[in-house]
């Protein structure tokens, strides 16, 4: 043995990490790499084993036998026989080895035993690949590497270093089998799930399970079908259940005593989720904070000698450049797409909350616009303020790391970055403690515009046919221009917290290099700013100021969602219905009951006389309403509407509630639903659920057919029976598309009559022991009226068979001679009479004094005939009752809309055009302004320091003077230009876009609002316009800034290196092709994602508008397992945008990974021949343009996502239908005096809700 290998043997056998001078001088210590890269790894992935086997041992099966697995299982037995090898080798060592050589090997032998173990029941237990076995065996092949480097270089024996390498090619193998995705091995109860619930760990950080999903979005137009499921973790229904069960468990929840309960519930429950972030993002706080010190390397490397020893060097920081920066691009992936996991799980939870509140809040209490307001707005600033939920740990941690490495640098002088940090984050808490309280004002003033908005799209008909068009224009826009003044409060301190953000990073330098430089001076010890000096600094700065802006803005919306999870807490605790009725027992049938049974007799021509012998449902209550010395009103506060009520309802029976107007006859009914406080007393009903029609009609977007059989099952024949008995059969054949004719928004394709008949219609249907009509038959003429009436409650009645319990409530008294029963309610609230017709009708009391005629049962149409029915068997839910396509429409199918996936250029001139020429050019010239002040200090510096190299410390007033001009004309500009578009710009835009909109929906005809939900209508006005107000211009301000300084940047980097601008037509061209195959996805996405929105709020519309309906006949949980799916739906293209939005940031990641390993290979290439101040510029440029490039190509894609919105308002805008008369020649104003007479005359007139052939028949003169 040589005397160089023995004193190599000797320092392999310390700890190192170096080698010194051995294997050239470039490689660790033999102790070390097995201590560090072996035993280490192994050990922490031997301790989570445990844990892992756990979780599997209480999985099932789910995967089917296969071959696969026993190639693994070999795989293993493969590599435990070579480390059995290597251990029998090593052992015959005597010298060559350190004193952790045998240690380690043994370790890793059981340690590929118990992976294979685990591999076994991974592959059987789990969907997905194990993430830990790849984590280990992905880390632990790349120290592989390095070790079998060492032991070929060592050159101590050649069959340790082929069994060395066969181990660590058996190892890759074995990494590429742990990778295969079982999808296709799945057993039945297990197949077909999200492509992210069986990715393995390789597949989730580089994002290439949406791989599928690009290819499909770029060749053709997407729908939300064409997106991936969600995955069990982010299904809202568990989410929900989690959050509401904690929440309910607290013991204090008031907002005033408690504001943050909802806030912290929601995290302790999201807690793992939330936490699963957190590792990456330390690992990406670790690969910044590598950056400074790869700069200071580097600069070193390029002034070091031309010798093979620095060469070695010089390549291994071109393997460090690719660790740092690849990781960058992982960790940062990584923990955004974990983060905004959780913000979907979020969302979904909250809007669940929001929806199950809903449902049960109290009539009274019911504010139309909250809950709406609250799942737009405020769930959107919770998403925004999550975006960044890591960053305020985390950036407190750089500041503090960047703080020590200036120290390092710099000395006491980097007591003045500190002092800067300070002023700006005091600032910034200040500004941000004005967030919460002028953002509520904000909100406030959209939920008082979103209420308004609501009722008048609730009242078209009447706003046309009234002509107040105008007036509600009027007010609607006043109500626009009153929010936007105000939001003006609340953007100010948006513009200020920028300024803040921006002080750091363009004053800290100036003043900290001024007082090092002054400090210099006068000490006179020959410290100076030298090029390494000033560089590495400057990068510090950079590490500084970006955390620190981010910490600033990350408070600012973490407050805002803050203030939004307080206003829905706030909802949560508002009044809840109380319903104090009892349901009595129901009493054992008699032996002598008989079922119904179905009849084989023909459908179509059995008539009413032979329903008379159908057996019906014997009642098994003995009353069915019974109310007891009630008192009943709406506030505890006031007296009673209604007091000492105490009557029976017989069963089985008509029943007829009557009183003059006002008498409280519709408060009774809604004490009988629960609805109403019962202040005293009590109500009894033998069931909970109750056949309800209200006065006004409640009614779905829905087919005609699906707003009659609601949540039943259906029955042809009884539906049928239904509908002939409701006189529908007519409207059928008038109706565009029969019962499958969407009837549009609270029922505006219908007539008045055919809204109460349908709605009467879903009662029958129900088939509910009792049913409440409140003055149903007040809207229909009185042919239609008297064929309903005989149909259903005449002798031969479908609810006399059905052995229905009828009350009617009603101001007419036309029908009380065929009531069985009547209540007679006086002016004062109380009972004035009650009992038979016959009893009524002699007292002298409120009947009697009509003077009505008995009874002619023989009075029914003729026509009015219900064919022979099957009654179906008791009430249940159909297995479609949940199915989240309410809406049937058999229209043409979706064209492919090639827009949607390239976009319209015509979009930026039309949103340029509603924000004014002239602000824009002002706008441009203060961001330009900016971006050349905030660069020129690169280069400027660099001349200081190579000034400082010649005369130390000579020109510091004429460098520094202008250096601190440079850094006023910098913010003065980014103040100009950030005032100029969000206080001034924006409000302009928003005012138009409101104007536009209005104007547009207000002059549609009503085909318009008979075939649009009035949610998607209502999303314009809220998801729409919100956008503009806050996503859009900040985003458009991101990229025109950033688009800006990026050409600086690499104007700064070509001029510091002459070869590196060879790279940029590259680097410009895959750009160019990312952004084209991004966006056409992206843009697909965030129109899904704002479609998507639209039922959620046309059934929380709905929902409120039918409340006491929904109620009444027991469909709350029916429309919350509903809204539930409508949820999921809605969350797919939101979950799927973020999801692609951090496969862009990924990717512009790796492109600055590879200019960062181009640039330093060319340094490395190159020494001597590169300056090395240009060097300094060039690297630190490529730190600042890591981040310019990937934020310009994230926030102009959010830009063109955000423009979705801009988009749908010009089409929307421009194609719609008009109710306005041309302008033209022939169009001629009638006279002022006209007209003389009043009149209205048809002549041979047509009308159709939808262009279609069948058309209502022409109406004679």
């Amino acid at each position: 043995m040589s005397p160089a290998s023995s004193n190599c043997t000797i320092i392999d056998s310390t700890f190192g990490p170096y080698a010194g001078e051995c294997r050239g001088g470039f490689d660790f210590t033999l102790l070390f790499e097995e201590a560090i890269l072996c035993i280490l790894p192994l050990g922490l992935a031997l301790l989570a084993s445990p844990i892992r086997f756990i979780l599997l041992s209480k999985e099932g099966i789910k995967v089917i036998p296969n071959r696969f697995l026993y190639v693994k299982l070999v795989s293993y037995a493969a590599l435990a026989g070579l480390q059995l090898s290597l251990l029998v080798r090593w052992a015959q060592q005597i010298n060559n080895k350190s004193i952790l050589t045998t240690t380690s090997v043994s370790l890793s032998i059981i340690g590929t035993i118990v992976f294979g173990a685990l591999s076994f029941a991974e592959h059987r237990r789990a969907i997905r690949p194990s993430s830990l076995i790849s984590l280990y065996l992905f880390f632990s092949l790349l120290f592989d590497a390095a070790r079998t480097r060492t032991i070929w270089l060592r050159a101590t024996e050649t069959p340790l270093s082929v069994l060395t390498t066969l181990a660590t090619v058996t190892k890759f193998f074995i990494l590429i089998l742990e990778t295969v995705e079982k999808r296709g091995l799945l057993r039945p109860g297990h197949q077909n799930p999200p492509p992210y619930a069986t990715a393995g760990f390789f597949n989730r950080i580089l994002f290439c399970w949406l791989n599928p999903l690009f290819r499909k979005g770029f060749s053709r137009t997407l729908s939300v079908n064409d997106l991936y499921a969600l995955d069990k973790p982010l299904v809202s229904k568990t989410i929900h259940e989690s959050i509401r069960d904690s929440y309910d468990e607290l013991p204090e929840r008031s907002p005033e005593k408690v504001p943050h309960a909802l806030l912290w519930t929601t995290m302790s429950t999201l807690k793992w989720s939330l936490l699963s972030a957190v590792i990456p993002r330390a690992c990406l706080t670790g690969f910044n904070f590598c950056q400074p010190f790869l700069i200071s390397a580097s600069i070193a490397v390029s002034q070091a000698p031309l010798k093979m020893q620095f060469q070695n060097q010089g390549y291994g920081l071109i393997g460090a450049y690719v660790f740092v920066y690849v990781g960058i691009a992982i960790s940062t992936g990584l923990y955004q797409h974990l983060t905004y996991r959780t913000i979907t799980m979020a969302r979904g939870g909250m809007i669940a909350m929001l929806f199950s509140k809903t449902v049960n809040l109290s009539v009274s209490a019911i504010d139309p616009s909250a809950s709406v307001t609250l799942m737009s707005a405020d769930i959107e600033r919770i998403a925004t303020g999550w975006q960044t939920i890591h960053d305020m740990w985390a950036n407190v941690i750089e500041i503090g790391l960047a703080i020590y490495l200036l120290y390092r640098q710099l000395g006491v002088a980097c007591a003045v970055p500190i002092g800067v940090a300070i002023f700006s984050m005091f600032g910034s808490i200040v500004a941000s403690g004005l967030v919460m309280q002028r953002q509520a004002l904000w909100l406030q003033a959209i939920e008082k515009r979103i209420t308004a908005t609501t009722a008048m799209l609730g009242a078209m008909k009447g706003i046309k046919i009234c002509g107040l068009t105008d007036i509600v224009t009027k007010m609607l826009q006043d109500f626009r221009v009153n929010e936007l003044r105000i939001s003006k409060k609340f953007r100010k301190i948006l513009v200020w917290n920028m300024m803040f953000s921006f002080s750091t990073p363009v004053a800290a330098p100036i003043l900290t290099f001024t007082v090092f430089s002054v400090l210099a001076k006068n000490k006179s010890n020959g410290s100076t700013l030298d090029t390494n000096k000033v560089f590495t600094s400057l990068s510090l700065f950079t590490l500084l100021s970006e955390p620190l802006g981010s910490l600033i803005m990350a408070l600012a919306n973490f407050m805002g969602s803050v203030g939004s999870f307080h206003r829905i807490q706030e909802f949560l605790e508002t009044d809840v219905r109380v319903d104090n009725r009892k349901v009595s027992k129901p009493l054992e049938l008699p032996p002598s009951s008989t079922p119904l049974k179905p009849s084989t007799t023909s459908s179509a021509t059995q008539s009413i006389t032979e329903i008379d012998d159908l057996p019906g449902y014997p009642f098994a209550h003995p009353n069915p309403v019974v109310v007891q010395d009630g008192s009943f009103g709406w506030d505890k506060e006031k007296d009673p509407i209604l007091s000492s009520i105490n009557f029976s309802v017989p069963p089985e029976k008509f029943t007829m509630l009557v009183g003059p107007v006002g008498c409280g006859k519709s408060t009774l009914i809604k004490a009988l639903l629960g609805e109403a406080l019962t202040l005293h007393g009590s109500v009894q009903l033998s069931t909970p659920e109750v056949a309800f029609c209200d006065q006004t009609a409640w009614h779905m977007n829905a087919t005609v057919r699906q707003s009659i059989t609601g949540i039943s099952r259906m029955d042809e024949s009884w539906y049928n029976s239904v509908t002939r008995a409701c006189a529908l059969e007519q409207d059928f054949k008038q109706l565009p598309k029969g019962d499958r004719t969407i009837i549009g928004s609270s029922g505006t394709a219908l007539s008045g009559g055919q809204s109460q008949r349908i709605a009467l219609a879903r009662a029958v249907y129900s088939q509910k022991d009792i049913i409440i009509l409140d003055d149903i038959f007040r809207g229909l003429d009185p042919e239609t009226e008297n064929q309903v009436f005989h149909n259903l409650l005449g002798q031969r009645g479908l609810l006399r068979k059905h052995r229905s319990t009828i009350i009617v409530a009603s101001s007419a008294t036309t029908r009380l001679p065929y009531a069985d029963h009547i209540i007679v309610l006086n002016e004062s609230g109380k009972i004035a009479e009650q009992g038979t017709f016959s009893e009524l009708n002699t007292t002298g009391g409120y009947v009697s004094a009509f003077n009505l005629s008995p009874p002619d049962w023989n009075k029914a149409n003729p026509d009015g005939i219900i064919p022979f029915i099957d009654i179906p068997g008791p009430y249940h839910l159909s297995k479609e009752a949940f199915d989240v396509d309410v809406a049937e429409d058999d229209d043409e199918p979706a064209k492919d809309d090639p827009s949607r996936r390239v976009g319209d250029t015509g979009v930026y001139f039309y949103y340029l055009k509603a924000v004014g020429w002239i602000p824009s050019v002002i706008f441009v010239i203060g961001i330009c302004g900016f971006v050349v002040c905030f660069s020129l200090p690169a280069i400027w510096v660099k001349w200081w320091a190579e000034d400082n190299a010649k005369t130390p410390n000579e020109h510091l007033k004429y460098y520094l003077g202008i250096y601190g001009l440079i850094g006023a004309l910098a913010l003065i500009s980014l103040m100009a230009a950030g005032w100029e578009m969000v206080v001034e710009m924006v409000p302009r835009s928003g005012e138009h876009f409101h104007w536009v909109l209005l104007k547009t929906v207000l002059n549609s005809p009503m085909s318009f609002f008979s075939t649009t939900d009035s949610g998607e209508t209502l999303n314009r006005f809220s998801q729409d316009l919100q956008l503009i107000d806050m996503d859009l211009p900040l985003a458009a301000l991101n990229t025109f800034a950033t688009f800006i300084l990026c050409i600086a940047q690499i104007v700064i980097i070509g001029v510091s290196s002459i070869y590196a601008p060879i790279a940029f037509p590259i680097i410009l061209l895959a750009l160019f092709f990312i952004q084209k195959f991004y966006l056409r996805t992206s843009r697909q996405l965030r129109m899904l994602d704002l479609e998507a929105k639209s039922p959620l709020y046309s059934q929380f519309l709905e929902c409120l508008s039918g409340l006491v309906t929904i109620r009444a006949f027991g469909w709350s949980q029916a429309l919350e397992a509903k809204n539930m799916k409508l949820l999921d739906q809605s969350q797919r293209p939101f979950y799927q945008l973020f999801a692609i939005q951090r496969w862009l940031v990924l990717v512009l990641d790796l492109l600055v990974a590879g200019i960062a390993i181009l640039l330093i290979s060319l340094v490395v290439s190159l020494r001597g021949k590169i300056d090395v101040g240009f060097v300094g510029v060039a690297l630190l440029n490529v730190i600042l343009f890591s981040q310019s490039v990937k934020l310009l190509l994230t926030f102009w894609t959010t830009l063109e996502t955000h423009l979705g919105s801009i988009a749908r308002i010009k089409t929307f805008t421009t194609g719609a239908a008009t109710e306005e008369v041309p302008s033209s020649e022939s169009h001629q104003e009638p006279p002022a005096l006209w007209p003389h007479d009043g009149a209205i005359e048809f002549k041979s007139v047509s009308a159709a809700y939808k262009f279609v052939t069948s058309l209502l028949p022409p109406t004679p003169k």
